[in-house]
């Protein structure tokens, strides 16, 4: 077994996982909430600190009796289209980029590149200062079967976090690699960026698709899906995980707000679910109670955001951290998810101070396309 299938095998549904089951993986390397596992690694591979537990199993909390959510938007037409101008308010950038969303286009194949950003203290004669160990993977997938898959996956170049660490980089000497510890393990964190390593395509796979924490569907099960807050709050919170040909798994678990952020966020980001489903999910957590509308932020590549956050307690005693999900209000695209630190807790280090981003997962391009989608370079 290769340390690809390692990182698929964080997941922990009954059957093997496709590469879609990576985005469940991803979402477990980025929880806070739970105690790692150690795993062999090659030098792309997620820190062993890092691989934490389930995100992708649980979605909503209950939902609050009397709070209706609308999804009577137009027909999806492809293309973006001019945000409203009322779209200003917290609330309204949210269902403007839902509106978006709505108008996304379909095509043959789904692709998704991400890139995920650990936090980390650089240690040694060069250290004290904060790096980022970075991580990068790309998937693709046929919508029918024969139409092949494949996943990637490799290391990215790491470096200061902020323009304050930058600043106590070049004082250091600008080093190129840097010595980090987390969960007992001392490694190196290279400026420079791996080549990818590819996962086994396999070119007679697509058509099926798991969906984290809800199971697996064909495509045209995907075209099935509920689109009201009612229909997706049955699908994401009631009954038990599904498999093809029948068959179930552990039943699926609804109760904070963090986690509705979680599941809807593994669910947009990791699989090609319709273009009136990915919209309701957004309406679901924009008007979801416990979840904060952040209004317009910036991701941490700079880009320009609408963002939703829910706040949440460490089960390691890191603190409190607030977990945000981002989105493009011009497209209604999902740009990613971050935990940022709000409170210290006893088991916080110095550096994990309030407002400091500790993780963050980057969904660089992602959508469908009509041809066999090529490697980023």
């Amino acid at each position: 077994m290769n340390d690809l299938h390692l990182v698929r095998g964080v997941y922990d549904d009954p059957p093997p996982p496709s590469d879609q089951a990576t985005a469940a993986a991803r979402a477990r390397m980025l929880s806070q909430d739970d105690t790692a596992r150690p795993r062999s690694r090659r030098a792309w591979r997620l820190p062993v600190g890092l691989l934490a537990a389930a995100t992708a199993a649980a979605t909503a909390a209950a939902v609050v009796a009397g709070v209706t959510l609308t999804t009577g938007a137009p027909p999806p037409r492809t293309g973006v289209q001019a945000v409203p101008a009322d779209a200003r308010s917290p609330r309204g950038m949210m269902l403007a980029a839902a509106s978006q969303a709505e108008r996304q286009r379909q095509g043959p194949y789904w692709y998704s590149h991400q890139r995920t950003a650990f936090a980390t203290l650089a240690r040694g004669r060069t250290g004290g200062y904060v790096v980022e160990e970075r991580h990068e993977y790309f998937m693709w997938t046929g919508r029918a079967r024969g139409d092949g898959n494949s996943f990637y996956g490799r290391t990215f170049a790491g470096g200061p976090q902020t323009g304050a660490d930058a600043d106590a980089w070049r004082a250091a000497g600008s080093p190129s690699s840097w010595t980090v510890r987390s969960s007992g393990v001392t490694r190196t964190v290279s400026a420079t960026s791996g080549a990818w390593q590819e996962d086994d395509p396999d070119d007679q796979g697509g058509g099926v698709f798991h969906i984290p924490g809800l199971g697996q569907f064909t495509y045209q099960e995907l075209q099935e899906l509920p689109t009201d807050s009612a229909g997706l709050y049955e699908l994401l919170c009631e009954g038990s995980v599904r498999f093809l040909g029948g068959g179930s798994g552990a039943p699926k678990r609804c109760d904070k707000p963090k986690k509705v952020l979680d599941q809807a966020f593994s669910v947009l980001t990791g699989t090609p679910v319709p273009p009136k489903v990915r919209a309701g999910l957004m309406r679901l957590i924009t008007d979801y109670p416990g979840v904060r509308r952040l209004g317009a932020v910036t991701d941490p590549l700079g880009r320009p955001a609408v963002g939703l956050a829910a706040s949440f307690e460490t089960a390691d005693g890191r603190g409190t951290l607030q977990e945000e999900v981002l989105f493009d209000q011009r497209t209604g695209k999902v740009l990613g998810r971050r935990h940022v630190q709000l409170e210290p807790g006893p088991n916080s280090e110095k550096w994990q101070v309030p407002g400091r981003t500790l993780d963050s997962w980057l969904i660089m391009d992602s959508g469908w396309s009509d041809a066999k989608p090529a490697l980023p370079g």
